[in-house]
């Protein structure tokens, strides 16, 4: 698929507060290991997978699926699709992830 725009952001569109919110609630919620590539797909990880996983990725996340939070940044999406001239059909989204970094964790996109 050729696209003119790989991306689009916007600068400061949601205000610090819901922000805050965001992050008071991820923080509550209970975490599990990241996953990336292959190691999503196994039912479950020996201490060799995850000492590998951690090689590549290294964090934390929980999984935001609440009506308030989309109701804020769902109409960024639908502008943003429609300013970056991908007009894509969607009426779903999946459920947000939160990640969680703690000292010294990290993940390395470039594997």
């Amino acid at each position: 698929m050729n696209l003119k725009n790989y991306y689009y952001y916007f600068q400061e569109a949601l205000t610090p507060r819901f922000c805050d919110e965001v992050i008071k609630y991820g923080i509550s919620k209970q975490e599990q290991l990241a996953l990336t590539g292959s190691y999503g797909k196994k039912k479950s990880l020996d201490k060799k997978d995850i000492k590998d996983l951690k090689k590549i990725r290294n964090s934390n996340i929980t999984w935001l699926n609440d009506r308030w939070i989309y109701k804020e940044i769902q109409p960024y999406i639908h502008e943003a699709n429609r300013l970056a001239g991908w007009n894509f059909n969607w009426d779903f989204s999946e459920s947000c992830q939160f990640t969680k970094y703690k000292l010294n964790q990290f993940y390395d996109w470039h594997c």
